[in-house]
């Protein structure tokens, strides 16, 4: 019997796979760049998606970008924004990526930013 995703995971999963590894979806990422980070996050859903989503993890505090400015402002993307380390552990608290840590319960970077599937949606 098979499992029903939640509609949230559903939709980071489907986000993703409305992008193409090939086509740069935002500024401030290099092509070999957005292939790594899109393969990694694609994984990460598959492998960590309904975790994070039973910890409270959301679209925007993972795959956050700015609508103009995408990963240029590193600060204000989501944690996995760009991806290039393996996902240890994810909890209500924090992500482990590689050797460091990020924690969930910062607070929101920067308004109007979207998760990197929605940007050049509606122009």
């Amino acid at each position: 019997m098979a499992s029903t995703l939640p509609a949230t995971v559903l939709e980071w999963s489907r986000g993703l796979a409305s992008l193409s590894p090939g086509v740069v979806p935002c500024r401030g990422l290099r092509p070999d760049e957005w292939r790594e980070t899109h393969e990694r996050c694609t994984a990460f859903v598959d492998r960590w998606g309904v975790q994070a989503h039973e910890a409270g993890w959301d679209a925007l505090r993972l795959f956050e970008v700015g609508p103009q400015t995408g990963t240029i402002r590193g600060d204000f993307c989501g944690i996995l924004m760009p991806l290039a380390i393996d996902v240890h552990e994810v909890t209500a608290e924090w992500i482990r990526l590689g050797k460091w840590t990020a924690c969930r319960h910062e607070p929101m970077k920067m308004p109007g930013m979207v998760p990197v599937w929605e940007v050049g949606k509606g122009r």
